[in-house]
């Protein structure tokens, strides 16, 4: 299936007007009703009932322009991926992680099978213990960042990719009260300590997972900002509070803490890459779009 032609029913699905469409793609009107016929007959099916009334999406039409989008996407990023694999790929990639997606098993497993395609490519990670601030996009060191905050001021020149979306766990220390839950709700960390890494962090999880908090338990809950989770894990193995963590930082967590999942839809951890592009890089352009095809968005 062309896409060029699959674009051209996406413009057509939009303005259900031959005349308008052709305009906006330029091309000529009889140029692309020939393609939309090609496109039904490849398709065997009628994508455009065409009456005195004017033009209307069939049944097989109307689905075909809710799944179009996603399939340019992907056929691009095939293309992509076909082009800049024909050649030997050089050259190296800078990379920026937060502490907690350096224990995320996908990330290592997709780095490690990348550098094993592509041993000409060197692949470097830092792994940051103290946040991954919006500063970041803006600092050419890194080609890509790893990061659990969704950035609201993002240069035209970075390409965000979400990952995947997490449900959130509060880590207890051992003989704490809430351990004979078998899930929790927000409202029932009334009272308690929590540990916030990265409080001031608006756009990052830590602190919006704090503002639920504090509206389900009516403020009844103590806030003590914290440098890192790390930090956190620790206060809370002595026995000194709470935090709300990922579902992996159960690699980071001794003994001594245990892990309840949060009933709330909207305490949320979710992963994001974030990819710079303003200096040429073929190299981390393949990455970009290999870990693209790997990990699609989970929504638009």
């Amino acid at each position: 299936m062309s896409t060029e032609k699959l674009y051209e029913f996406l413009v057509l699905s939009k303005t259900l007007n031959y005349s308008k469409a052709a305009e906006v793609l330029y091309i000529s009107q009889p140029t692309l009703t020939l393609h939309i016929q090609e496109l039904e007959d490849e398709l065997q099916v009628k994508l455009f009932q065409r009456t005195t009334h004017g033009v209307s999406l069939t049944q097989a039409g109307f689905l075909l322009s809710r799944r179009a989008p996603g399939l340019i996407d992907k056929c691009s990023s095939a293309a992509d991926i076909a082009r800049l694999s024909v050649f030997p790929m050089t050259g190296a990639i800078h990379i920026a992680c937060a502490v907690e997606l350096s224990y995320a098993s996908h990330i290592r497993i997709f780095s490690g099978r990348f550098t094993e395609r592509y041993p000409n490519i060197h692949v470097d990670f830092t792994v940051l213990t103290e946040g991954t601030p919006e500063r970041l996009l803006y600092d050419q060191q890194y080609d890509f960042i790893f990061t659990p905050c969704e950035y609201v001021n993002i240069p035209p020149n970075i390409h965000g990719h979400l990952i995947q979306e997490h449900g959130i766990y509060a880590a207890l220390y051992g003989g704490h009260p809430l351990l004979s839950k078998s899930l929790l709700q927000l409202r029932e960390l009334e009272g308690e300590t929590l540990f916030v890494p990265f409080a001031d962090e608006m756009f990052g999880p830590y602190a919006k997972n704090l503002t639920l908090a504090q509206k389900y338990t009516h403020n009844k809950i103590r806030c003590v900002p914290v440098p890192n989770l790390l930090t956190a894990l620790f206060e809370i193995s002595l026995g000194h509070g709470i935090a709300l963590i990922p579902r992996y930082a159960k690699n980071m967590i001794p003994d001594n803490i245990f892990m309840i999942g949060i009933s709330n839809d909207l305490c949320r951890f979710n992963e994001y890459l974030y990819y710079t592009d303003s200096a040429p890089n073929d190299a981390a352009k393949l990455f970009y779009e290999e870990f693209c095809s790997s990990f699609p968005q989970t929504h638009p």
